[in-house]
Order: C-alpha cells, then structure tokens, then sequence
C-alpha cells in the first residue's frame, strides 16, 4: 500500500494528535498488507511442504501425534508472516494516530536506467524537518521514473511523518507508481541546495 492516509478523509488529518482511528480502518490495513503478497505470505515452501507431508501422513493413517508434527512449521510460518503484516500495520496506525503533516524537500533523484538506457525506476532522497534543529533523511523508490523525475522537480512533497521515529513516513500525495520505503539515519541540517 502507497497511501496511509486512504483509508482515512482529508480532515482527519488536521485534527490534533493524537487522534482516534476510525473503525474498520485496522481491519482495512491488514487486509490490504495481507493481500499485497498473498504469494510470499500464504504459499511458502515450508508451509506448502508440510502441507504435502501433513496430506500423506492422512493417507497413511498415521497417528494424530505424527500428524501433528507438520501444523508446527505451518504455524510458525503464519505467526511469523502475521507479525511481519502486523509491525507495518502498525507503523501505519501509528502515523494516523500521531503523525505530522509537513513538507519534505527532494534532495536529489537517484535515476536506474534498463539496459536499452530507458528510465526504470529511481530512488528519491528526501530531508523531512521534523523541529527546528531536527532534520531526518528518507529515501523512497518509486517504480516509475517518470514520476519519480516528476516529483523530483516539482522539489516539496507533502509528508506524514513521526517527529520522533526516524524514517517512519509516508507520502501523501498521489502517485501512480508503486513505492516502496527505506529507513536511513538522522540527518544535521537541510543542505543549501534543498
């Protein structure tokens, strides 16, 4: 999912924080970080293995001890799936609840070019100024270049940040790419040419 804020409407946004989540809002973040990948959450190899070997197990009419033995990775695989659904369920929550609306600066555009030298994708590197002396770098990468060299030049992007959360943001405006977040560390100060 690109957009926090979606699931919410423009003025929920203004409102102080920390504001209440709308019902509904929970189960709509799950749903739609469970369904982003359904093929590495639900169908993977340790899971569909012991799958197999639960389903022979059946057939030969082993004990219910026996057949016990293969549901363990099955939901070990599902437990650690669901926590990894889970941790950006909550980060996302956390940013409705709690999160500033503030502009970020594009600092520079990161360009990744096909083999025919066709613009593929890029990473674009942001200073988000959480406080006056306060000042956190993000990179983003967007799958299309074209936009991410749109956004580049248009240089301000709105921003739902956390002021004490390095790295834990999301963009707010609308972007026809897909994007994915990276976290990286504090830093110093804007530079001038921002």
């Amino acid at each position: 999912m690109q957009r926090v804020s979606e699931h919410v409407d423009a003025a929920y946004l203004e409102q102080p924080a920390p504001r209440p989540i709308p019902p509904g809002v929970i189960l709509n973040l799950l749903n739609d970080y469970a369904f982003e990948q359904p093929l590495r959450t639900f169908l993977h190899p340790i899971i569909l293995i012991s799958l197999g070997v639960l389903i022979a197990l059946y057939l030969l009419r082993a004990s219910p001890l026996v057949r016990a033995l293969p549901v363990l990775p099955i939901a070990i695989q599902l437990g650690l799936a669901f926590r990894r659904i889970w941790r950006r369920v909550h980060d996302d929550l956390t940013l409705l609840r709690n999160g500033l609306t503030i502009r970020a600066h594009v600092l520079r555009l990161r360009p990744h070019r096909a083999p025919t030298g066709e613009l593929e994708g890029a990473l674009l590197d942001c200073a988000i100024p959480v406080a006056p002396r306060r000042t956190y770098m993000g990179s983003i990468w967007l799958s299309d270049g074209e936009e991410a060299r749109r956004l580049a030049n248009q240089g301000r992007l709105a921003v739902l940040c956390l002021p004490r959360t390095p790295g834990t943001w999301r963009i707010l405006e609308t972007i026809n790419a897909d994007v994915r977040y990276d976290r990286m560390g504090p830093m110093q100060a804007i530079p001038s040419d921002a």
